[in-house]
């Protein structure tokens, strides 16, 4: 059994503040190290759960988190920025994925580092005119290829978000959420261990289904600048709706989540994204 590991890192064990989460501050190699010990944690239990292959998706900020040196030598690692496919990049070439150290969307919980693919940028996404994070924009790319999300780890609050969508998601807590920048942290013993359990079960039993969303799909993006949006609008297809709000329609999920990244990723270029 093909096992594919795309992992974040807000939801990493014991990471609760961004000096932990991104190149550059100050306790970065921390949350590294942090990050590669999960990622383990699901390998390991991964292929005692009965897979024969695993592949790790570096899927945080600069996609360049995990270290190489220290990862699990029977997982490949998928590791740079440039994917089409970004957070499930080869997710295609799976029979399963596990999501470890995600996060709940932007603006609806007091989940550890709430935000929606780029936090500073947007206030929100809505897919079908839903409210959706990453989880389930993965998750839908996931399905599209009938490859089923099995089990994911985070905080507390994601569980909660996720199983709205994935009812028989596996789920590993990592942290209890207090407060976007808070948490009550288990030891990584205590964490790695949940996670450990968590994907061997996951890989065993194997029940979840694929996610799908059926086409057209409508994805609307909401910057919290008016010139992010207007930057955004630029792109042949996108529909500007409301002065911060783009909208794009895709036949099938791929071709919406094309439209998506195109979208953010030229949005997040405008000078005064931060403070339009």
């Amino acid at each position: 059994m093909r096992i594919y590991i795309s992992a974040d890192g807000e939801g990493i064990t014991g990471l609760v503040n961004s000096q932990e989460m991104y190149p550059g501050e100050p306790e970065y190699a921390f949350g590294r190290r942090m990050m590669t010990a999960d990622v383990n944690a699901a390998v390991e239990g991964a292929f005692r759960g009965g897979a024969t292959d695993v592949v790790v998706n570096d899927a945080h900020w600069t996609m360049r988190n995990i270290l190489l040196d220290q990862l699990d030598p029977r997982a490949d690692l998928i590791r740079g920025f440039n994917k089409p496919m970004a957070m499930m990049e080869q997710v295609q070439a799976a029979d399963g994925v596990l999501f470890i150290g995600f996060h709940a969307r932007v603006g609806d919980s007091d989940s550890v580092a709430n935000e929606t693919i780029l936090g500073k940028e947007m206030i929100g996404v809505r897919m079908n005119g839903r409210p959706v994070g990453e989880g389930e924009i993965n998750a839908a790319i996931a399905g599209h290829f009938g490859v089923p999300v099995l089990m994911a780890s985070g905080d507390n609050l994601l569980e909660q978000e996720l199983k709205e969508t994935l009812p028989d998601l596996e789920y590993a807590v990592t942290k209890f959420a207090i407060d976007r920048w808070t948490a009550r942290c288990l030891s990584p013993e205590k964490s790695h261990d949940a996670i450990r359990q968590a994907a061997e079960r996951a890989v065993r039993n194997h029940r979840a289904a694929p996610y799908r969303v059926s086409g057209p799909v409508t994805f609307e993006v909401e910057f919290v600048s008016t010139a992010s949006a207007g930057l955004a609008s630029l792109i042949p297809g996108v529909e500007r709706i409301r002065p911060r709000c783009v909208s794009f329609v895709g036949g099938d999920i791929l071709e919406a989540w094309r439209g998506l990244f195109s979208m953010i990723l030229l949005g997040s270029t405008a000078a005064d994204a931060i403070y339009g």
